[in-house]
């Protein structure tokens, strides 16, 4: 992801986060390597509650537009989160505005954005590139 943002020429983003293992883990990974690879800023690093209402997106969503240089968003969220992120962009009128980056829960499904791909659209997502070597049941998978 890291290096997405670097091909894209951003250098400053924010990060948002399902609360728990997943994706703070995640977004706490993505902080260490833009900082180990530099030339990345983190505006702010924002987590989704377990207990999350459609006011906390609202909320968050509010949080990214204040830091109106940082229209990249990388998210480290599950499918319900995505969607709930997706849905107050478009209650707040912002479709468009912000350039998404999905991890791996995002990847290639379709659940976190049906009926929401209006609000989806440029996102770009990663899936783990994966290889099954012949002759057993073994899938080895790397980062692409």
């Amino acid at each position: 992801m890291v290096d997405i943002v670097k091909a894209m020429g951003w250098n400053y983003v924010s990060t948002v986060a399902s609360e728990g293992s997943y994706g703070e883990k995640g977004v706490d990974a993505f902080m260490q390597i833009s900082r180990e690879s530099g030339g990345i800023c983190i505006a702010q690093s924002l987590k989704i509650p377990h207990d999350h209402k459609p006011s906390d997106f609202d909320k968050i969503i509010h949080l990214l537009l204040d830091t109106r240089y940082a229209r990249a968003v990388i998210l480290f969220a599950s499918d319900e989160d995505i969607r709930g992120i997706l849905n107050a962009s478009k209650r707040a009128d912002q479709v468009g505005h912000f350039m998404w980056i999905g991890s791996d829960s995002w990847g290639a499904k379709n659940s976190p954005i049906h009926q929401l791909e209006d609000a989806a659209v440029g996102a770009i997502t990663i899936l783990p590139k994966r290889a099954t070597i012949n002759g057993t049941s073994l899938t080895f998978c790397s980062a692409v």
